[in-house]
């Protein structure tokens, strides 16, 4: 579906929305989607993933507005946050960059950090990188040279995993490509022994290939435990209204029951692992887990 099948789709999406509110909205509030499975998976015509039902939940209860989306690359949709039009995305990282133009509500998307993936027939191997809390010491795994992985050029894991790839990359058992699609096929052929990517990613591209064996994701010690994204929208009196509009309702809503959504998109080892962190998370050091930066 290109943008102006999607914009189609979020009009007649709003259209529904609004039958079941006292008034249709008429203030058009455009949504920017970047290109970002599982949370967005544009798939027969259709918009799904944790953060597509994560808006759609977040649209039902804003029917003062006329929903339409828009697929932007996240260059463009950075850009297009600077006119003056409304535009709002719910994957955003705030940054102090980004808080010059551009307004973000409290934290809605709660996902797991990057981490080593590896197949679990796999996992006696890497006991030895494992610390008495099951977090892989990163610097040793990367160390290794018996131990072949991929990173995919350009691409951020955090700062201090960032450090200790800059220190390693050099290594022969580290081969850097320009995309990480195939890294869960590298793994099932044996080219490669483990991957970083973040837990929800694997698990959509392990779908996606119909591969049988499971796969898990083990935390890399020293990272933080949970990463936070959330909406932002431009920075003028429509985007703040926007914005106080959505922070009323996430208050509303203290259990944060679209968190189901990412949830869907982990195997059940993850999942198990997110619900206990989330237990000792409160609204207050959500806010601190992405400080701006």
């Amino acid at each position: 579906m290109g943008i102006r099948g999607l914009a189609i789709a979020g009009s007649i999406l709003a259209s529904v929305i609004s039958t079941h509110a006292k008034a249709a909205g008429t203030t058009e509030l455009t949504w920017a989607i970047p290109s970002f499975p599982p949370a967005y998976i544009e798939q027969d015509n259709t918009l799904t993933g944790y953060a597509a039902e994560t808006q759609k939940w977040l649209m039902a209860r804003l029917p003062q507005y006329k929903h339409l989306m828009k697929k932007v690359p996240l260059a463009r949709l950075l850009a297009e946050m600077r006119s003056e039009e409304l535009r709002c995305s719910l994957t955003l990282i705030p940054t102090r960059e980004r808080r010059d133009y551009i307004y973000f509500a409290n934290p809605i998307l709660i996902s797991l950090p990057p981490s080593v993936v590896v197949l679990a027939r796999q996992l006696p191997a890497f006991q030895p990188y494992l610390n008495d809390r099951n977090e892989i010491d990163i610097d040793r795994l990367l160390a290794d040279a018996n131990m072949n992985t991929a990173i995919r050029l350009g691409r951020s894991y955090g700062q201090y995993v960032d450090a200790a790839i800059r220190k390693y990359r050099h290594h022969s058992n580290i081969i850097t490509v320009g995309s990480d699609e195939k890294f869960i096929q590298l793994l099932e052929m044996g080219r490669l022994d483990w991957i970083m990517y973040l837990p929800a990613e694997a698990e959509f591209h392990h779908r996606k290939a119909e591969y049988k064996n499971e796969i898990i994701s083990l935390p890399i010690a020293r990272m933080t435990p949970l990463i936070t994204a959330t909406l932002g929208c431009s920075k003028n009196e429509a985007g703040k209204q926007v914005i106080d509009a959505v922070n009323a309702i996430l208050k509303d809503y203290p259990d944060m029951p679209w968190t189901q959504f990412y949830q869907a998109w982990l195997p059940e080892k993850d999942r198990l692992r997110y619900q206990q962190i989330l237990k000792t998370i409160t609204t207050a050091t959500l806010s601190q887990i992405n400080p701006p930066s």
